[in-house]
């Protein structure tokens, strides 16, 4: 069963590649089954089709985001190293990124609706994930979440921007984006 596991886990870290690199509608199982070093037969031995491949995928990329913070203190975190944290991922790990709006587009454009509700999971947890600290400090739930949309918007917004740009100066941005919701948030509690 281990084995089985591992083979399946490494077609799924295959595919992430292949997506990312070519984009999924541009990406083949052959594709995927080289990068593995595995036959095409054998993607389909375990995974039906490429969308439940890409499904795959996604889980596992949400599964991993989210045990890297599993563990860690509830304490609140200072905004700024919050913000850096953030900020950090568009250069440490872009291929996230581009991941995040390749299934974005996918999502978009999904006429059955199995990839619009992964996107809709995706936002929903993004959001939630931002406005659960930032109710603790507004102490109201609909201003939170209102809040966590517009970061949410603007951390995917800077990274595509900076991803595409490599001119765009990001930590600038960062300071701009940190200097308002200092603002803000002194706004709120005053």
């Amino acid at each position: 069963m281990e084995k089985k596991n591992n083979k399946r886990k490494q077609l799924i870290d295959a595919a992430y590649k292949v997506f990312v690199k070519k984009g999924y509608l541009n990406a083949s199982i052959k594709d995927i089954a080289n990068e593995a070093m595995m036959t095409p037969g054998l993607v389909h031995y375990y995974f039906k089709n490429k969308e439940e491949l890409l499904l795959s995928v996604q889980q596992e990329i949400q599964t991993n985001y989210h045990r890297n913070y599993d563990g860690k203190s509830r304490e609140l975190p200072s905004l700024k190293s919050t913000l850096n944290e953030i900020k950090s991922r568009s250069h440490e790990n872009p291929d996230w990124y581009r991941w995040r709006y390749e299934i974005y587009s996918l999502g978009m454009k999904d006429a059955e609706g199995n990839l619009e509700q992964q996107v809709r999971t995706i936002l929903k947890d993004g959001r939630d994930s931002l406005s659960k600290p930032m109710e603790s400090i507004l102490g109201d739930t609909k201003e939170s979440n209102s809040l966590a949309s517009v970061l949410l918007a603007c951390f995917d917004g800077l990274a595509l921007q900076r991803i595409v740009d490599p001119e765009l100066d990001i930590d600038h941005s960062y300071e701009v984006l940190h200097e308002m919701l200092e603002l803000y948030l002194n706004k709120e509690k005053g």
